[in-house]
């Protein structure tokens, strides 16, 4: 990316620079920042005023326009996320409602429906016709294959965007509420319209849906997701189990579409255009060569940012390019951190809530260490250059990973040095040269090279797979303190200084707090994961951990309760989960790591029981700090925690079950502070198990709430965690 950068910038030692821009980039990126700390909207007028009073000391002290930067960019951050929730659909609307709109986003298939966003042109409520001017993630049947692009009719019933599921490694409502999707919807009724009329974003589009059809119809749909991710940046075929592979080794960045790949296509035309140009004498006698490929690399960039799906790497090397091209066509000199300044304040200026993406730190952090390592020449040899870099990236993010995903990588250098050269050396190129082939109507070339595109991949993650098994290729630590954090940073600040720099070396010493284990609770705390209808329950006490799942028999409501129940022992730095309590046959989707599990007795043995002895009865054991009561042959388990106050953790009962927990347990369970059951209760067994403990809380163990929600328990205590007020953009 740099290279191609500065062969489009390179100017004369007389040219002008642009780098006074940086600092205020800086200011910007700041204010911006400081916005999204507030989860309620201050009043505008209070940065704009700000603003005022720094920009009046600017004409006296200039040092004073940085300040006023700053408060401008907060103050547009408040005036976007106003103007966004102007539009929003209410959430007591049940009736279904009749809109136009265009799909703008590939369809993904959802179980056995499909979905994805529309942008309305109109929809009727009321019985009249108004603008909506934002998108709906829309979901169903439909009579033909949609393609995006295409204008279609629907009749579906809507809801708040907030009915749609949360991510457990990000804010997903705050993601969804910055990309303008308002609310989501069930179909009802489509019929297809007229097709638009022709623009150059439509028919880029309708490439990229061409090349992920073709390469549904040659391989199987794990498979010809390696080719959709390499080629249009379309990964959503791509399983899970493999995404957790590549994020464990630290090499997520294979599967999208790098910036690296938009240089290499922008440096090619940049390349071509100046040997054509040089060709014809006249040409050259009235524009320079330089500038007209400078010129031609703008929307070579731009062009396969867009084919490749426009994710923020694409889109961050297509702003970099442009603002090298731009810089030379002015005459001026442009260097690579202006550039990655310039994009990250477009960035966030068209989007301001991507400065809290954890895809923006990240690809915005890996490339200024390359360029810082790159601005160091020790005239290496091209391997150690590649090692340096590699190990200087995985270094450099290793704060941030911890406190994103609460492990750290440690085999990233040597997976990211055996796997890069088998991605971007063949698999991409290859799965390029097949999506051409596709487009062109090559069918043979373009059947062989998904193959090898398959065969390839499916070798890296063997390889990634047994990396994995190395002892410490990761390390679990749970989420670092803010102390841990800024040692870190700071160490790492120092260890990046100039080679001749002394004790720079010592700065690694920064990186060690990350690896201490989490502190471990000395009360009981129990979290309510969202899983759909289905209940999952993690539970830790003064280390010792277990989970109780009951309910989970839809597959998407599995997957979503094992990819939460993933994140939360990550947080908390647990290694695999000691005690399971199954109340029923159903589970997470993959089984997490347990060291004992238990069901209920007289029920069946399914696949990864434990061995018989372990069952959810009154007499043997029983997970640390907690008991068994017996409810009746055959029922579920119900588990008491904590002490005498704790909760009591209940699966499918009926009302005979829960009369004989109250006959022969009722002093006992008079003293609980909280009751959990599953949302199959009905209302009478619901009242009938609050009878049996009158001062407890009854809480509906349904994680449908797309958010987490957590109890602490100290002695005869109960408080629930992070019960705040809604944030703006909920």
């Amino acid at each position: 990316m740099r290279s191609v950068a500065s062969s489009v910038a390179k100017g004369t030692g007389q040219a002008k620079s642009w780098s006074g821009f940086l600092p205020f980039a800086l200011a910007a990126g700041l204010g911006l920042g400081a916005f999204q700390f507030f989860s309620r909207l201050p009043p505008l007028w209070i940065p704009l005023l700000c603003a005022l009073l720094a920009a009046v000391l600017a004409w006296r002290w200039r040092r004073w326009s940085l300040p006023a930067v700053a408060a401008l960019a907060f103050a547009w951050g408040g005036w976007q996320a106003e103007q966004r929730l102007r539009v929003y659909w209410p959430a007591q609307r049940t009736e279904p409602v009749s809109l136009v709109g265009e799909i703008v986003s590939p369809p993904q298939p959802l179980g056995r429906e499909i979905h994805f966003l529309v942008a309305p042109y109109w929809l009727m409520d009321a019985g009249r016709k108004r603008p909506f001017p934002v998108r709906i993630d829309l979901h169903g049947h439909l009579s033909e294959e949609p393609q995006s692009g295409q204008i279609w009719q629907f009749n579906a019933h809507l809801e708040p965007a907030s009915a749609l599921p949360a991510s457990p490694f990000g804010d997903a409502a705050r993601q969804r509420f910055w990309a303008d999707i308002r609310a989501t919807g069930s179909i009802q009724y489509a019929q297809r319209l007229d097709d638009p009329p022709w623009s150059l974003l439509r028919q880029i589009e309708a490439w990229r849906q061409s090349v992920a059809a073709a390469s549904n119809a040659i391989l199987p749909r794990a498979e010809a997701g390696f080719v959709q991710a390499l080629s249009v940046g379309m990964g959503g075929q791509i399983p899970a189990t493999v995404w957790a592979a590549f994020r464990d080794t630290g090499t997520a960045h294979l599967l999208v579409i790098s910036g690296s790949h938009v240089a290499v296509v922008a440096g090619l035309v940049f390349w071509l255009t100046q040997w054509l140009w040089r060709r014809m004498p006249w040409l050259v006698n009235r524009y320079p060569a330089l500038l007209a490929a400078s010129v031609a690399s703008i929307p070579a960039a731009w062009t396969y940012a867009l084919f490749a799906g426009f994710a923020l790497p694409a889109e961050r090397a297509a702003l970099m390019i442009t603002a090298a091209a731009l810089a030379r066509c002015m005459g001026r000199r442009s260097d690579a951190w202006t550039g990655l300044a310039l994009a990250a304040l477009w960035i966030c200026l068209e989007n301001p809530g991507a400065i809290r993406e954890i895809s923006f730190w990240l690809s915005f952090g890996a490339v200024a260490v390359l360029v810082l390592v790159a601005f160091v020449d020790h005239g290496q040899a091209w391997w150690r250059r590649l090692l340096t870099t590699q190990w200087a990236v995985s270094i450099a993010l290793l704060p941030l990973l911890a406190g994103v995903f609460g492990q750290l990588p440690l085999v990233s250098p040597l997976a990211n040095l055996l796997v890069i050269p088998l991605v971007e050396l063949f698999a991409v190129p290859t799965a390029l040269l097949g999506a051409l082939a596709s487009l062109l109507g090559g069918d043979g070339l373009a059947r062989l090279c998904f193959h090898l595109v398959a065969v390839g991949m499916h070798g890296v993650v063997i390889l990634l797979e047994a990396l994995l098994r190395l002892p410490y290729a990761t390390v679990v630590t749970g989420r670092p303190s803010l102390w841990a954090l800024l040692a870190a940073g700071f160490g790492l600040s120092l260890f990046f200084l100039p080679r001749a720099w002394p004790g720079r070396w010592l700065g690694i010493v920064g990186v060690l707090p990350l690896l201490l284990p989490a502190p471990l609770p000395a009360a009981l705390e129990v979290e309510l994961l969202p899983a759909g209808e289905g209940t999952l329950l993690f539970w830790r006490q003064q280390g010792h951990s277990g989970i109780f799942t009951a309910n989970l028999w839809r597959k998407g409501e599995a997957r979503e309760a094992a990819l939460w129940l993933q994140a939360s022992t990550l947080r908390h730095g647990v290694t695999f989960v000691e005690s399971w309590v199954r109340s029923d046959s159903s589970a997470p989707e993959p089984l997490p790591r347990v060291q004992r599990q238990w069901w209920p007795p007289g029920g069946r043995a399914y696949p990864g029981g434990p061995l018989p002895p372990l069952l959810c009865a009154t007499a043997g054991a029983a997970p640390p700090g907690g008991s068994f009561l017996a409810a009746g042959l055959p029922q579920s388990c119900v588990l008491l925690l904590g002490g005498a106050h704790g909760p009591l953790l209940a699966g499918d009962l009926d009302s005979a079950a829960i009369a004989a927990l109250r006959q022969r347990y009722g002093a006992q369970l008079a003293l609980r502070s909280a009751l959990f059951v599953p949302a199959s209760l009905t209302g009478a067994e619901r009242r009938q198990m609050q009878s049996t403990a009158p001062s407890a809380t009854l809480i509906v163990a349904a994680g449908s709430a797309p958010v987490l929600r957590s109890w602490r328990w100290l002695g005869n205590r109960v408080q629930e965690q992070g019960a705040v007020a809604k944030a703006y953009w909920e």
